[in-house]
């Protein structure tokens, strides 16, 4: 009877593997869990710093400086925490200098009166190890961290291993202008488009390869690459865990909204969730009222998005307040959606045509304007906004540099 039902089941799993797409079934496996699989063998007899943080887990929910700890195949000396800390709890912006320990070995933050391992905390190490997942915007500050570690590791003569994980937003989607370099800072470190569609171990060879580092000829690199993943892959196609990688992105519907209104939530203008129970994924106001906002979103954002009219409570530096408002649901399938980031920004434009917001709009503080310009590369973007000039010849620039920056990092990615 056992084996009659066993063999009823079977044909079942067949049947539907035959009806539902292939992706829906995919098992990714990441650099931690491919590195494991080869027994550590890049790392044994080894000196090891691990850079990482509690996203750096295996597909079974393992954590990797738990298992580097216990591992006895190499020596785990140090371990470095990124912004947000090694659980990942801290508030964004929220410095630390203190030194931790985990399992007797010492916790350096990157996130503090330092941002890259100095001479002192790499003492003894030979191998550096990143292993962190990333959300798939520049601004994200674990890339800039990435990037500084690997010019520490250069310097220093220390090999560098990148244990790669997916891009949740997909390896096709790009973005957004690419940085302009005077604007360089922990929030965006290599010219890259704000959406890039490359995975941290694909950039990792990419600023090798360009220089975008100090000594990055000198520096030893190794990607440990995934299996299973593929460039159309979102994360929820990934068939992987997600672990929040900071307090505002504890599901990946934050990170897409982190990705569509991240930068607006800069200007301190409308509210987007921050403080609230969704992140990213709500539109607020005190100065407009609920039906005109949802009137704006429908006729400024994606038609495959949906909204709700839903007021809410954020909390700020300034404070709990009441906003009238809009929830976003995003679609089930996001390759649908023509544009993540650019809606924002006509959002915007619509909403200066009230004279309340406008008013608002024209007392911006300059540390909040010039963290604009640094979030979102551009130093003209505020002006344009302001002058209501119209944004398409701003867009339609974007998009050809995205098509240049497609094509300049081919030699570098790591999976089709």
């Amino acid at each position: 009877m056992r084996l009659k039902y066993a063999f009823f089941w079977a044909c079942v799993l067949i049947v539907l593997q035959g009806l539902i797409p292939t992706r829906l079934f995919a098992q990714v496996m990441t650099g931690l869990d491919n590195i494991i699989a080869e027994h550590w063998a890049p790392l044994k007899g080894k000196n090891v710093g691990l850079i990482t943080n509690q996203t750096g887990r295996t597909r079974t929910g393992e954590f990797g400086d738990s298992l580097f700890a216990r591992e006895k195949s190499f020596h785990l000396i140090a371990l470095f925490a990124p912004e947000h800390g090694l659980m990942g709890e801290r508030p964004a912006g929220v410095q630390s200098d203190t030194l931790e320990r985990m399992m007797g070995v010492p916790v350096y933050s990157l996130y503090g009166s330092t941002r890259k391992p100095t001479k002192a905390m790499l003492r003894g190490v030979n191998a550096l190890v990143f292993d962190i997942q990333d959300i798939g915007v520049r601004p994200y500050t674990y890339l800039s961290t990435m990037i500084l570690s690997m010019e520490a590791a250069a310097e220093n003569h220390i090999s560098f291993f990148v244990l790669d994980r997916p891009n949740p937003l997909s390896g096709v989607r790009i973005e957004g202008n690419v940085l302009d370099t005077t604007l360089k800072s922990f929030v965006g470190l290599v010219p890259v488009p704000y959406l890039h569609g490359m995975t941290l171990g694909e950039l990792a060879s990419l600023a090798k390869a360009k220089g975008w580092f100090n000594k990055a000829s000198d520096l030893r690199l190794t990607v440990i690459p995934m299996r299973g993943w593929k460039r159309t892959m979102y994360w929820n196609e990934t068939g992987l865990a997600w672990n929040a990688p900071s307090p505002n992105v504890p599901s990946f519907e934050n990170a897409v909204g982190a990705a569509m209104f991240g930068a607006t939530g800069e200007l301190g203008i409308v509210s987007i969730g921050i403080g609230s129970d969704a992140p990213f994924l709500r539109i607020g106001s005190t100065l407009l009222g609920t039906t005109e906002i949802l009137h704006i979103a429908n006729s400024t954002l994606p038609n495959e998005l949906t909204f709700v009219p839903e007021d809410f409570i954020g909390s700020s530096n300034a404070g709990i307040k009441n906003y009238n408002g809009i929830r976003i649901v995003l679609p089930s399938n996001l390759s649908l959606v023509p544009s993540f980031y650019e809606g924002q920004y006509r959002m915007l434009e619509a909403m200066l045509r009230d004279t309340a917001l406008r008013s608002s709009f024209d007392q911006i503080a300059y540390s909040s304007e010039n963290m604009f310009a640094k979030v979102t590369g551009m130093r003209r973007l505020l002006d344009a906004l302001k002058q209501c000039v119209g944004l398409t010849p701003i867009f339609e620039r974007w998009r050809k540099d995205t098509e240049i920056f497609r094509q300049e990092r081919e030699p570098y990615l790591l999976y089709h």
